[in-house]
């Protein structure tokens, strides 16, 4: 009878996050977007257009766009020590720059897929990864450690060159160029570069110091990064966390399944994932909670154990030389 009970109570728990998910969706999405779309239908489907910040005729666009839940005032609360005379990055980062560089992927479904709560999960959940990853406040008192998102926009003392010469057909290095992290979500290695800068139509492979040159550029290679499936037979970071992503008999036996933890795991792999936990796991999980608090949207909504971590999954691509 024990492991019944068991299973009732994980049962139970996971019907009531449920329940009060069901309740939030109702309370969020009786939304009307403050900007005004062209509306027409193609094969049957209504697609939108919405200009600037949702642009080309996308069913997305016909969602809430991101500047309708998420303004400047929000953007300084989440990243509210970036700016401090201690921070690597002092006027780097801001909310204009993010909202440019998300314009180019709102269309594709960017914190513009399912109803508000959804999209605001999506927001907190990207922004949780950029946080955790460009922090400079571990050790640092005022604030807390979670307030020092976008502390950095480069690595500070790179180890290498992160120049891979089996690329060197399709990604080769450029003499001189140094390719460690830069960006939002740090990407590194010559073949992150040249893909990035293929997808978003810069010449990374030759000035990957464009990054860090320009913060616009530095949020589309974040999100490009978030949109864009590392394997074709695997899910984006994006279509994991939004539910788009339906788990394989393997993926289910590797204890993967939709949400923040396989975020996680898509882009870091084993060296946060499978190994209970971790600090290095439990700080990214940190900051998508504080900030899904900070958005009112509260930390309940981030799931149970299995879906909110990566603690017992298999990574996707295991022995991998890079994380992103």
């Amino acid at each position: 009878m024990k492991p019944t009970s068991s299973v009732s109570t994980a049962a139970l728990a996971v019907a009531a996050v449920l329940l009060l998910s069901l309740v939030s969706v109702n309370a969020y999405d009786d939304q009307v977007s403050a900007t005004p779309a062209l509306v027409k239908k193609v094969k049957g489907k209504k697609v939108c257009d919405k200009g600037w910040e949702c642009k080309g005729w996308s069913q997305y666009c016909c969602n809430l766009t991101i500047t309708d839940f998420f303004q400047t005032y929000q953007f300084e609360e989440l990243f509210s020590n970036r700016n401090a005379p201690v921070a690597h990055a002092v006027g780097f980062w801001d909310f204009q720059s993010f909202i440019l560089a998300a314009s180019l992927f709102q269309p594709q479904g960017f914190c513009t897929t399912g109803g508000k709560l959804m999209q605001m999960k999506e927001l907190a959940a990207f922004l949780g990864h950029v946080g955790s990853k460009t922090s400079c406040g571990y050790g640092v008192a005022t604030g807390g450690p979670l307030a020092w998102g976008l502390c950095y926009n480069r690595e500070m003392s790179p180890m290498q060159s992160y120049c891979d010469d089996f690329y060197k057909y399709t990604y080769p290095c450029s003499p001189g160029a140094e390719y460690y992290g830069r960006g939002a979500l740090p990407i590194y290695w010559n073949y992150n570069y040249g893909a990035a800068g293929e997808a978003l139509k810069v010449d990374l492979l030759n000035h990957p110091e464009y990054i860090e040159q320009n913060a616009t550029l530095a949020f589309q290679a974040a999100i490009w990064r978030w949109m864009t499936p590392i394997k074709k037979s695997q899910p984006s970071a994006h279509e994991a966390f939004v539910g788009t992503w339906e788990p394989t008999k393997n993926d289910t036996l590797s204890k993967r399944l939709p949400g923040f933890g396989a975020t996680m795991n898509l882009l870091y792999g084993e060296s946060v994932c499978g190994q209970g936990d971790i600090d290095a796991m439990n700080t990214i999980v940190s900051h998508y909670q504080y900030y899904l608090d900070l958005l009112g949207v509260g930390r309940e909504q981030a799931g149970p154990h299995e879906v909110l971590t990566c603690a017992e999954q298999l990574a996707f691509n295991p022995i991998t030389k890079a994380s992103s």
